[in-house]
């Protein structure tokens, strides 16, 4: 305690100039209009800034749940979308027994689940991607998985909370695709290398294909529908023995920048794996 006193006595000269002017201020500030009015601007101005920099902060801390919503948002529409393609395809056979209706594929029958990507390879032969949803939320391996600019790949593993995605960017990955507006489709797979490319084989040389054509998803598999986007024609080259073009597709995916996915899952997927059974079915255990 003596400390204290001490400390106070040694400093008294400095709090007494300090409770001057306090005093000062307060007289100042008080019974003058114009000083009045300076002090309340300025007082506000900095009370604005401070309320201004605690939003910013509690926005930035916010980032995460909000992100979260517009995935499922996000989720919500693209299966909105495809009911609305299948009930516009559903008209147009009606009204259309032509070649123009058969041009239009269902997409319905798909359901989209939301989800973010918790870790990623883009500088491996075999890439995986790990997304933050698992057969607790209905997923299961062979599902299509797509971003908000076209195709990813394909569900590879589960667990409960947690999937393996076998992406484009796999030496395993297959994909069936066509030139958009065409019925003549190729088989795309990523030969290593520039993760923003890869290579469409298989296409015959008699198909119209130009430098800038989108290619998309050939909707020959259950894994996705007619029409997602997979990339551009960057480059064709004719095959050695002169009957299929190569072509060089550079991916609309950014696989270095992918954050979250939309898991697609047909309705029907049973339905159809059972009937592709019947075409390889399982040899009856012996007693």
């Amino acid at each position: 305690m003596s400390t204290i006193f001490q400390f106070f006595y040694k400093h008294l000269h400095w709090l007494v100039f300090i409770v001057l002017e306090i005093i000062c201020f307060v007289l100042l500030f008080s019974y003058n209009s114009y000083q009045g009015s300076i002090y309340l601007s300025t007082a506000n101005s900095v009370t604005a800034r401070l309320l201004s920099g605690k939003s910013r902060v509690n926005s930035y801390f916010a980032l995460a749940d909000d992100n979260a919503v517009l995935v499922e948002q996000n989720a919500r529409l693209k299966e909105r979308v495809f009911e609305l393609e299948q009930m516009l395809s559903a008209q147009l056979q009606d009204s259309m027994a032509n070649a123009i209706s058969s041009e239009w594929i269902s997409r319905a029958g798909y359901h989209v689940t939301g989800a973010k990507v918790v870790d990623n390879s883009i500088n491996k032969t075999n890439n995986f991607i790990t997304i933050d949803k698992g057969t607790a939320e209905g997923l299961a391996p062979d599902m299509g998985v797509i971003g908000t600019d076209g195709a990813v790949g394909v569900v590879y593993k589960c667990s409960e909370h947690y999937s393996l995605v076998l992406p484009l960017l796999n030496g395993k990955s297959n994909l069936s695709c066509k030139v958009l507006n065409s019925d003549y489709f190729g088989f795309l797979r990523w030969e290593g290398g520039d993760a923003r490319y890869a290579i469409l084989h298989d296409m015959p040389r008699y198909a119209v294909v130009n430098v800038g054509d989108t290619i998309v998803t050939s909707g020959h598999s259950s894994f996705f529908p007619d029409g997602i986007v997979v990339g551009r024609v960057e480059e064709l080259h004719p095959s050695a023995d002169g009957l299929y073009v190569t072509l060089r597709v550079a991916l609309s995916t950014d696989f270095a920048r992918l954050h979250h996915a939309f898991v697609l899952r047909k309705m029907d997927a049973a339905e159809l794996a059972a009937l592709k059974e019947t075409l390889n079915p399982k040899k009856a255990k012996r007693k």
